[in-house]
């Protein structure tokens, strides 16, 4: 696949660079804020961030406590996201406003957060994350999940079991199969956005909500999880003070559900799950009156073999959402009554001694033709929402096992991201009537994701 300018030599000869400079013997830890609070190296947790580790879940599960009592200055920690972005063509009028059209620098995010124990005596304890958007040029609420958990016994099983107060259906997860934690963990911002995604998805900060959840060990090596969560659309007043406004047009509570069943053994877990979420949106540009309802129904897999030298996982996922447009379509919002929308998405990470990575990523959105829907113009011409797409993406972390000693806590991935499309707003070729193809919003994009 050609490119304009930066190629995937230039890239790798960048990162060479990189390597060069960073590869020295250093003493270090993980990721900042728990790394800190528990003293374990970032293997321990996670498998090149933000990938969790059978650890890293229990840490989450059991309320983010271990380690740490009351908060303390170690417990804060920032994020900064940043890269260059290389379309295979231009986009005329710029990527982003105050963007160029092509070949772009960016800040994509600026993050400050706080993680781990507030009340480490009673399970009390959360990650709350504000973040400044590079691309939108916005502060804004971002992860948050606060949690309360305990742990008792069941006919002799250890059972924990714990409350969430959180922003995001599936932040609460402990796999990286669900939208709020998959693939791909740093898109690129200055890409160009398919028209189609997940309600699932597009209620992340929009919302906030309560849940409980429980993890039964039903065997030393079978740990059974359900979680329920119960959402509501943020008013609008607190979602322009957040940075998400307006508010979500949606009345009325939004039920989340989440179970799953993991096996584990000495070097290998494998999880098999379900999710989902139901709610009733009101037509766009609406406030009041009759509802849509969309339902979102999800299968999900995770496998992961982990050794000192070698760290393995897959991540599948399917979700399935129905749609019933029975205020839109009698309004022309929508040409059908009834559509649907499946997301297929399959990943694969390989990381060698915990410093050199590579992943390769599918995914896929499929639904029926809707003009009304997805007829958005130069977006999207013909009224369908299949989009696939294909990533390589290469990691080097020089923190991951080692970290300077005057910081022991920084960490860092410095990564090239390589995504090409075989279909992108329901076609190959001229999808918006104006002659682009799908391969036109080929993405080249690398950079540092840096945590300190």
């Amino acid at each position: 696949m050609k490119r304009n300018k930066l190629n995937w030599a230039s890239a790798m000869g960048a990162l060479a660079g990189v390597v060069a400079i960073t590869a020295m013997p250093r003493e270090a830890r993980a990721i900042p804020a728990f790394a800190a609070q528990t003293g374990m190296p970032c293997s321990a947790c996670h498998i090149g961030f933000p990938q969790l580790t059978p650890f890293g879940r229990a840490f989450k599960m059991d309320g983010y406590v271990q380690g740490g009592t009351f908060p303390d200055i170690k417990n804060f920690a920032a994020m900064v996201e940043g890269g260059f972005t290389q379309l295979h063509d231009k986009v005329p009028g710029g990527l982003a406003p105050d963007f160029r059209s092509n070949n772009a620098w960016s800040i994509q995010q600026t993050s400050l957060f706080y993680g781990g124990a507030l009340d480490g005596n009673i399970g009390l304890g959360g990650f709350v994350q504000g973040t400044f958007d590079g691309i939108g040029h916005q502060f804004h609420w971002d992860n948050l999940d606060i949690r309360l958990a305990q742990m008792t016994t069941l006919a002799n099983k250890r059972l924990v079991y714990g409350f969430t107060f959180n922003n995001a259906p599936g932040l609460t997860d402990l796999w990286n199969t669900l939208p709020a934690w998959g693939y791909p963990f740093i898109p690129a911002g200055l890409g160009v956005g398919q028209t189609a995604g997940l309600q699932t998805t597009g209620l992340a900060q929009a919302v906030a909500g309560v849940g409980g959840y429980a993890a039964l060990n039903v065997t030393p090596s079978d740990l059974l999880y359900a979680e329920a969560d119960l959402y509501k659309a943020l008013p609008n007043h607190a979602a322009f003070t957040l940075g998400v406004g307006p508010e979500a047009p949606i009345p009325g509570p939004i039920p989340y559900w989440r179970l799953a069943l993991q096996h584990s053994s000495w070097k290998q877990s494998i999880e098999l799950g379900t999710s989902g979420l139901i709610d009733h949106p009101y037509p766009s540009g609406f406030t009041h009156g009759p509802t849509d309802t969309l339902a979102d129904v999800g299968v999900d897999a995770q496998y992961q073999y982990i050794t000192v030298k070698h760290a393995f996982s897959v991540q599948a996922a399917y979700f399935h959402e129905f749609q019933h447009w029975a205020a839109s379509y009698p309004q022309g919002g929508t040409a059908n009554l009834n559509d649907s929308l499946d997301s297929e998405s399959l990943n694969a990470s390989y990381l060698w001694h915990q410093m050199f990575g590579v992943t390769e990523a599918f995914d896929n959105i499929t639904g029926n033709a809707d003009s009304g829907l997805y007829n958005t113009g130069t977006a999207n011409a013909n009224g369908k929402p299949n989009t696939q797409s294909y990533t390589t993406e290469l990691d080097y972390y020089p923190f991951n096992t080692d970290g300077p000693k005057f910081f022991p806590w920084v960490n860092a991935k410095f990564f090239i991201e390589d995504t090409f499309y075989t279909q992108f707003n329901g076609l190959a070729h001229n999808y918006d009537g104006n002659g682009r193809s799908a391969q036109a919003n080929d993405v080249l994009f690398t950079g540092i994701w840096l945590v300190f």
